[in-house]
Formats: structure tokens, sequence, C-alpha cells
């Protein structure tokens, strides 16, 4: 089977109504004898006359992909391979001349399409969900002969025109990069759909007893009105939750000086390896109902999970860390004081329902015995219940064969076999936590000829084993937590595996310094002054990195933010002046760039230019410019 890269040029004009291929191009694997076409249909022209199977690799397939499909509906006529009765996609095997199937997640993650033109296949796959780094980033860190180079991307170009030679060049060199990066991952044998699949089968190679310690509990029936919870997956998968993200309100919206940044050296590997002292459920759990935790969950080679009822308060000089998502009683994001209802400065201990029944703030929460016993630390519970439970036998050491693997790779490589070894080492405990949610999305076309998709629900993916993919996000959470309450007087913010402290290095507390080690901090930064302005949204002026002094500059964090936003907020807050003869600004950047700020500008209500969305129309899709807004 032939393996290629690809990569399309699309027009961008002001104005446009419809958007097309100007510029393809393909390169097969272990060669760089790159083809360039200058439409879409010269493209699927050469790969249909191979009359063989092939793979064609895009990078970054949700922008790419919509052209294709729009092809495939629009000018080729192919039809959907979906079985209507059964919702389901046909197999490879079932489809017909002329026609396609097509991956996408409902939350609009693309994977694959399949396209049967007569007797042969061709397979469009995602690079990114194989090798998730930019192109230019992946020529860094692979270190290939070839790099990114850049053209301007707006002019009137169409398909079928004329390509200029840096074009040619700029398109060939896209995908050249991405061909080494994967012909380094496929020669490790690393060839599944994505990196978290590959993580997994490596994992099963090394570990002998996969199949005794991570057995499927969606098929472990328990009683739904007892538990909350049909089966033991959803039971134990109502204790997963993500990372630590907070802002201390004593430095929130404050300028604050003279602090530093200290990142845990790989947290998830860290703490799934046996150097963390960390045990892990395997197997089957045991369930229990009532107000009591049985002696054997309390074993040192046990793990448990245990559902339980309470008002809660946080306790003096404690850090907060619950959040309760899902209840429209609280802010979903917020790391929350109290289960009290807070409204108008004024707290509550009970309310009226929807059916306008009164009812108390006692919650319920599905926990691991990691955040059980953090929670009876920072918060003073009252009213307390416990409701049930299952506790594991657990092991100190399960993933070693894997992460030690990885780990020594990472230490002793450089170039492409240092970013797999990364790769590996960080994405195996997602895929641990993987849902039965399988539901997608189908293409169509409205009645101007564009591509809109429907969702269809679904339930049906295998899982793997939550127990230990929520133990593992738990016991990271709680190393960070208990990092920044060692550091209490001096803590700002900490984002899932760093904290950003009032004070210099030498006086953190609690934490062990090293630049590679596992379960130790490596300081990452030293600030002059900082603007916490909300999770995930701040700036730090960094003096220092690794240690040695820098020429400073802003590091500006802002979720959501596209990188043009942060370097115009940047140049607004150095008083830079656009020169209107040099410069390549937009009037809406020139007008914007007129105002000098200051990082306290950086907060709720700021308004930059040059936010680009995505928006489809006639042939595929476009970028449209607009303005980002901090809400």
């Amino acid at each position: 089977m032939l393996t290629f890269v690809g990569d399309f040029e699309t027009t961008v004009f002001e104005g446009q109504t419809f958007t097309e291929v100007w510029a393809s191009a393909l390169v097969p694997l272990y060669t760089e004898d790159v083809e360039i076409f200058t439409s879409i249909d010269s493209t699927f022209d050469y790969l249909f006359k191979l009359k063989q199977n092939c793979i064609v690799y895009y990078h970054n397939l949700k922008f790419d992909g919509q052209f294709i499909v729009s092809y495939l509906l629009n000018k080729l006529n192919f039809k959907l391979a979906y079985n209507e009765a059964d919702k389901q996609w046909l197999k490879k095997s079932q489809m017909p001349a002329r026609s396609f199937t097509i991956t996408i997640s409902d939350m609009g993650q693309w994977y694959s399409i399949t396209i049967k033109n007569a007797k042969y296949t061709v397979e469009v796959r995602d690079s990114v969900k194989l090798i998730p780094l930019s192109v230019e980033k992946m020529g860094k860190s692979f270190n290939t002969k070839h790099k990114k180079t850049s053209i301007n991307y707006e002019g009137l170009r169409f398909a079928n025109g004329v390509i200029t030679e840096q074009e040619r060049e700029y398109i060939k060199n896209d995908v050249l990069v991405v061909k080494e990066a994967l012909e380094y991952m496929f020669s490790q044998g690393h060839t599944k759909l994505t990196i978290g699949s590959c993580c997994l089968s490596e994992y099963k190679n090394l570990q002998r007893e996969y199949d005794d310690y991570f057995c499927d509990l969606s098929t472990m029936l328990i009683d739904e009105e007892l538990y909350g919870s049909s089966n033991a997956e959803k039971y134990i998968r109502k204790s997963y939750k993500g990372g630590w993200c907070y802002v201390d309100p004593r430095y929130r919206g404050r300028i604050v000086k003279n602090g530093s940044t200290a990142d845990v050296n790989s947290l998830y590997p860290s703490m799934m390896s046996s150097e963390s002292g960390n045990k892990y459920p395997v197997g089957h759990p045991t369930f229990w109902h009532g107000n009591y935790i049985p002696d054997k969950a309390l074993e040192d080679n046990r793990y448990y999970f245990i559902r339980i009822k309470t008002r809660f308060d946080i306790k003096p000089l404690k850090l907060p860390f619950i959040q309760l998502k899902g209840n429209y009683l609280y802010r979903q994001n917020e790391c929350l004081t109290t289960s009290d209802i807070i409204h108008n400065n004024k707290r509550y201990r009970k309310y009226l329902d929807c059916f306008n029944e009164e009812q108390d703030t006692r919650v319920i929460l599905t926990l691991t015995c990691t955040d059980f016993e953090l929670l009876k630390e920072h918060y003073t519970l009252t009213d307390f219940e416990i409701l049930d439970g299952c506790y594991f036998f657990a092991e100190i050491g399960i993933f070693d064969c894997y992460i030690e693997k990885y780990k020594e790779l990472k230490l002793k490589s450089t170039g492409g076999m240092r970013e797999i070894a990364k790769l590996y080492l960080n994405n195996l405990y997602g895929k641990l936590s993987s849902s039965d949610n399988s539901s997608f999305k189908i293409p169509y076309l409205d009645e101007n000829g564009v591509v809109c998709y429907d969702t269809i629900l679904a339930n049906d993916k295998p899982v793997v084993y939550i127990p230990c993919g929520s133990a593992i996000t738990s016991y990271a959470r709680c190393f960070t937590i208990k990092a920044a309450q060692a550091n209490y007087k001096f803590f700002a913010y900490a984002d899932t595996d760093s904290i950003h402290c009032v004070t210099s290095p030498d006086k953190l507390k609690g934490i062990k310094i090293h630049d590679k080690n596992f379960c130790c901090w490596k300081v990452e930064s030293e600030w002059d002054y900082a603007y916490f302005a909300r999770q995930k949204t701040y700036i730090e002026h960094n003096i220092k990195q690794d240690g040695e002094y820098i020429t400073p500059y802003h590091n500006i964090k802002c979720a959501g933010m596209p990188e043009r936003c942060k370097e115009l907020f940047n140049l607004s807050l150095n008083g830079y002046t656009p020169d209107n003869d040099t410069d390549e600004f937009t009037e809406e950047e020139k007008i914007f760039l007129k105002t000098k700020r200051t990082i306290k500008d950086f907060d709720i209500g700021l308004r930059v230019p040059s936010k680009l969305i995505p928006k489809r129309i006639y042939g595929g899709i476009i970028l449209v410019n607009t303005t980002y807004e901090m809400r």
C-alpha cells in the first residue's frame, strides 16, 4: 500500500463567496518526489489512476478535510457509505463504488476519510492525531532536513493557475517535514491512527499481565437505584477529573513583583512511576453500601473509590480544589470554598428546586481515596454521610515496564527519538480513561452546497480502565495542590503541573528541585512582575530562564487567545508604533497599536483584533478575521 503526505493551499481573498484548492502537494514516504498539482481535481485524478489502495496523511485534516468532503459531495456526487437503519458506517469491504465514510467525533475531532472510487480505496488520515505538533515545531523537534517556510496567504489565486517558484518551495517543504517525521515514527513501529492508540498497544506488549489487570468494568453490573450508576465503569468515572487550575484571590487582578515559576518534570509519568510510591487499582472491585469504610478497603494493598453526601467549608489558610461541574447552582470551573449557595454576598444552606421543593446544600461527591483524604485535610465536612464505595487490590509499579523505557529514551536521546519518548510518556494515561462515547458526525449539503453536519449519538466504544485513569489524575492533582499548600504564603497561581509563587526559588518549600528527575520540580523561570487575571490567563515578565539571566520578555498566557493577538498586545505593552511604510499591519491592528497599554489591561473586557475563526462556505472552509474579546 502506497503512503503519501499531502497538503492543500486554498484561496484567501477579500469578499470571497467560495473557496477552492489552488495548490496541492503529494509525496510518497521514503522519497522526495513531490508532485505539485493546481487543483483538488488533479490531485484525486492522480490518486484514483494509481489503481491501488493508498493512504494519504494531511496535517490538520479538520481544515483540509472540509475541501475533500465538499469535493466528493458537490463535484463527484459520491454517496455516504452509511447504513441509516443501523446508524453505522459500512465496513471498507462493504462500501459500494463511488462512496466514502468519514470519522469525526461529536466534539468535531477529525480522524479519517475512506474513499472508494471503483475497486480501490484512498484512506485520508490526520497526522496531527499521531504527531500532535505544528509543522514548524515538528521540524525542530525531529530535526528534519527540511524546515517550514512562509508565504503571503492572501491574494487572487485560483485553481488551475500559475504557481510561483516560492510557492512551490513552500508547499514542498510542508509535506517533506511531515513526511520525515512520519518516517521516523513508522521506523519505530508506531503506525496506528492516533498517538494514544500507539501508546496503549505498546503498553499491552510490555505488560504481560495486562488482561488480568485491566478488565472491562462496563460489563460489571450493579444496582443503579442503590449506587446511582448501572455498572462499575460508570460509577468510578464520576471520580475522574482533570488538572487543578487556580488563581489565589490574594493575588488575582493586581500586579505582583519578584516571583518564580516551577514546573513538575513529566507530572503524569512521574505519578505513574514506582518512584512516586503510588499504588494503582487492578482487576475487579468489591462494592459496599452504607455509612462506613470496610477495613479491607483501608489495607495497604487496596485502593478505593467512595461516594459521599456532605456540606463543606474550606479550613483557614487552606487552598480550595473542589469543583461541581454539571450543577447549575455553582460556577462550573470555580474551586469552591463552600457548598453553601452565595447570592448577593449572602450564604444560603437551603434553596427551592425547580419543583418548588426545599432542598439543603449537601452535595454528592464521588472521589478517589486520594482526593477523599485531601478533602478532609482542606475542608470542614458537616452533615457528612458515606453512601457507598468500592475497593480494588492495588500494586505499585504496574507502569514501570513502559515508563522506564521511555524515560531512559528521553534522557539519552535527541531529535526525533526524544520527541517520540515525550509523546509516549505523556499520552498513555489519557487513553486509559477513554469513555464509551462514540457519537459521531455525518456530513450533508445545504441548499447552497455548503457542507453541514448532523450528530449521531452512540455509546458503544470499548472502554479501557477508568480506575487507573482516575487514580493517575488524582495523584497528579494532589501532588500539585500539596506543593502549592506548602508555599501558601507565596502562592499565587497553579495550572496542572506548575506553581507560580511571589518569592525567589531558594525560598520555595516542600518541593524537590531537579531539572530532570521524576517527582521533582524544575524552576522554569523567574519574573520581576506578573499579573494573574483568571484561570489560564496571566502575564509574567520573565528575567531568568533555567536559572540564567535572559533578555526580559512578557510571557503571555491566555486560553483561547490566538498567537497573533498575543503578539499585538505585547507590542502595545512596549509602546510600539507601526511604520506605515514598512510594517504589515491591518487598519484594525494599527488602531489597536496606537494605545500604549499596561499589564492591568490584560483582563476581562480586553478586545484585540485579528482573531481568525473558521467559516464553512461553498468548496470548503475559510478563516474570517474577527476581534478577540476576553470574557
